[in-house]
């Protein structure tokens, strides 16, 4: 516009100048040079407001609102540069309690978790997991060194202070290659706008990153209310603050207390399901047991049957009890409202293996592997899969990413029992005996509970098939072994013929 504007005044004082000195000799009258200036004034207005809604190009006159995204690029805005390079990776910090009462760490946890989860539902970012993001809780670490560390492009920190009924929240978005906020927001609260909260928090980081959504994936990070009472929504976040730290009993009195408190909340119900399910499968499985995550699951889908988690729970506790074709309905309803839900797989995974279909195993395994790229469950569970489907070259290739996914995960969580004993199979495969076998004892001295059996499969590995099944007998005693399971491992051919084994997994099938 200041262009055409210096140029029209140029070339109008030029033709008036011309006017003025041609016109009398020409004999025109005086009043055509006043005409000219008139029109010379006229037409400066005229040719601003056309310099302002056009522009001229090397392709020709064009409006200038289709030029103006390549002028708005070239400002310094960190967001909008790097979107076009793409956040696709994120970590989602525990948030700090800020609380007078330490008690409340669960409630911060339970904000970061339910987070972290919504942000999971979107396949356009690859977030880091609860575990890895979560070792960095307590520590004075710059943000660089954690995304690096984690991977990641942005991350999501904040705070929770909670007084009464009243919250305070605080979040933050940062872009770790620029060090700059993205967005930050502070919510004062009623405690039952939690929710709302939730999904505002969720939208706005989904803007400033710029990402294009389906109305599905919109509405998969919406945060419902699933119970009015906020009493018993603060019991459940107590109760999977237990869960994640495999401290079932205590999680699922939690879970018990928020149904009492609202007999209703379909969540809760998954939640003590998942309880007894993890108690069958870990430590010990009774009848009891059992029947408990029978009728809880089903009760939760009841309650809530368009909750994915609902699915999985029943999914779970379907698996406990054998019931495997029932589980694979169960996993299609749960993909259908939540395509993003690595349990979901996971679960599947090990419906398909205990049947002996290794191969739609492996694809379960490699959905999940995708949806959680740093699950050490996934990763050792599908290397598992490939050697029982005879895959020779492709279990190796695994195997090797597998290791790389195992000592990354126990660089954040080096007393990780369980990471410890799956890795530990997987060093076996990769002729590290030695170290295997190192890993398989730590994983033992910690939790010995949870990798029995993953210990018991790295002895046998290593040839040493009394000290395997001595680990699997004691393991046996516990009634958590699956006899289905055990049969289609291939980690066992070398003590197939040995008698102990068959008396073992007789003993199981009588139980």
């Amino acid at each position: 516009m200041i262009r055409v504007a210096i140029g029209y005044a140029v070339v109008a004082w030029l033709i008036v100048e011309v006017a003025s000195v041609m016109f009398p000799g020409l004999l025109l009258p005086d009043w055509t040079v006043r005409l000219v200036i008139g029109l010379a004034i006229i037409g400066f207005p005229i040719a601003i407001v056309l310099a302002w809604a056009v522009e001229l190009t090397p392709g020709g006159i064009k409006a200038e609102a289709a030029t103006s995204d390549r002028v708005e690029q070239s400002l310094p805005e960190p967001a909008k540069r790097r979107s076009t390079e793409g956040f696709d990776s994120i970590a989602v910090l525990p948030f700090l309690n800020l609380s007078n009462d330490p008690e409340n760490e669960y409630f911060s946890d339970g904000m970061s978790e339910e987070l972290l989860n919504l942000l999971c539902k979107l396949p356009q970012l690859t977030v880091a997991s609860r575990t890895s993001s979560f070792s960095f809780k307590g520590k004075n670490v710059d943000m660089g060194t954690v995304a690096k560390q984690l991977a990641v492009d942005v991350i999501l920190e904040g705070s929770v202070r909670r007084s009464g009924d009243r919250v305070r929240i605080t979040a933050q978005l940062i872009d770790v290659h620029s060090d700059r906020h993205l967005w930050s927001e502070t919510y004062d609260r009623e405690l039952k706008d939690v929710f709302a909260v939730q999904d505002e928090i969720a939208r706005n980081i989904v803007q400033a990153l710029e990402l294009s959504l389906t109305p599905v994936q919109q509405r998969s990070i919406q945060k419902r209310a699933t119970t009015l009472v906020m009493e018993a929504y603060d019991y459940y976040l107590r109760g999977r603050y237990y869960f994640e730290r495999g401290e079932w009993n205590h999680a699922l009195r939690m879970f018990e207390k928020a149904i009492e408190l609202d007999e209703n909340y379909g969540l809760a119900w998954a939640g003590a399901a998942d309880c007894h399910s993890w108690k069958c499968l870990w430590l010990k499985k009774t009848p009891e047991s059992q029947l408990a995550a029978e009728q809880n699951s089903r009760k939760a889908l009841q309650l809530a049957p368009s909750l994915a988690e609902a699915h999985t729970s029943r999914m779970m506790a379907l698996i406990v009890g054998g019931k495997y074709e029932e589980a694979e309905d169960e996993f299609k309803l749960a993909v259908k409202l939540d395509p993003q839900l690595f349990e979901a797989y996971y679960y599947l995974g090990r419906v398909y293996f205990a049947q002996g279909k290794f191969d739609e195993a492996v694809d379960a395994f490699k959905q999940a592997q995708i949806i959680r790229p740093d699950s050490v469950t996934a990763s050792t569970l599908l290397t598992t899969s490939l050697r029982s489907a005879g895959r020779k070259e492709e279990a190796l290739e695994s195997t090797r990413k597998s290791v790389v996914v195992a000592e990354r995960h126990l660089s954040f969580n080096p007393d990780d029992a369980l990471a410890l004993s799956r890795g530990a199979t997987d060093l076996i495969y990769m002729g590290e005996i030695d170290k295997a076998i190192e890993w398989a004892e730590r994983a033992y001295s910690i939790n010995p509970k949870v990798c029995h059996y993953n210990v018991a499969c790295v002895f046998v590995l290593a040839g040493h098939i009394e000290r395997a099944l001595d680990l699997l007998e004691e393991h046996a005693q516990s009634s958590a072994l699956d006899a289905d399971w055990v049969m289609q491992d291939s980690d066992w051919d070398a003590a197939r013929d040995h008698p102990r084994f068959g008396a073992i997994i007789e003993s199981l099938r009588s139980n």
